[in-house]
């Protein structure tokens, strides 16, 4: 058991949406704030969380509208000066300045892009920035590009492309070494999980295992910071799921084998 480990991930509560139709779930680096995507009414919503990574104290916030009519997915930088969407509508991948980190009130638009699939269903970035992933079902694939200046999509370029496990994916996120992938299917109801050999290299990653969705339409994942939480939102209940990960069990090395222990009678 690790964490990370799909498999090890048991169902904990849910929390109702702020939007009829959720398309994809997000968090800041401290666990302190939840965001949302919908496209029930075009918005991202933001949640202040009194318990880090726990969906249970989240207190709606504040909301904005979104740029694409159809967003599907949310993500940020590493440090909440940037944050993107994902829009199906018009096949772009946007980018908004924040101000004040994490905060999307001081969120203005920036630039765009247009996306690989000509229908973007999710995106992620690499550790530092240097590279793009969106995934689609237009061609049921998983895209990577390269950036030159990290977390800048305008120098995004398109390096590689992998078919996706599923024909209807929904969200991709990575853990936080880039040696596993992940990304849930609405027509099997799965969250799919891939060992990545080579990290954030899709070219290396291989089909490990796959859990079942609590949401009958799963729309996007997220995770916490150790890969202790993870996270699902789907438009089929409208909610935001919470799953514990087991940890990995202690290990003892160095042990020796005592011999030569004899019974004393008194």
């Amino acid at each position: 058991m690790a964490y990370f480990n799909t498999a090890d991930a048991t169902f904990s509560k849910s929390i109702n949406t702020q939007d009829s139709i959720p398309t994809g779930v997000a968090w800041n680096n401290d666990g302190s704030k939840l965001y949302e995507i919908g496209y029930g009414s075009d918005k991202i919503y933001e949640y202040d969380v009194s318990t880090a990574y726990d969906i249970g104290t989240a207190v709606f916030s504040k909301s904005i509208a979104t740029q694409d009519t159809d967003p599907q997915g949310i993500t940020w930088n590493g440090d909440g000066s940037k944050m993107y969407e994902v829009g199906l509508s018009s096949d772009k991948i946007y980018e908004y300045d924040v101000s004040t980190a994490y905060d999307i009130a001081t969120a203005t638009y920036s630039q765009s892009i247009n996306t690989q699939d000509y229908i973007p269903v999710g995106m992620a970035w690499n550790g530092d920035g240097s590279k793009l992933y969106e995934i689609g079902i237009g061609s049921d694939k998983i895209y990577e590009s390269d950036c030159s200046t990290p977390y800048d999509i305008a120098t995004a370029v398109f390096s590689k492309s992998i078919d996706a496990y599923d024909s209807s994916s929904r969200g991709i996120t990575w853990n936080n070494d880039g040696s596993k992938m992940y990304h849930l299917d609405r027509g099997s109801r799965k969250i799919y999980e891939y060992d990545v050999s080579t990290p954030y290299d899709i070219a290396t990653a291989t089909f490990s295992q796959s859990i079942n969705t609590q949401d009958y339409f799963p729309q996007g994942m997220a995770w916490n910071g150790d890969g202790s939480k993870l996270y699902e939102i789907g438009n089929g209940s409208d909610k935001i799921y919470e799953y514990d990960v087991a940890p990995a069990p202690a290990t003892i090395t160095g042990a020796s084998t005592i011999t030569g222990i004899s019974t004393i009678t008194f």
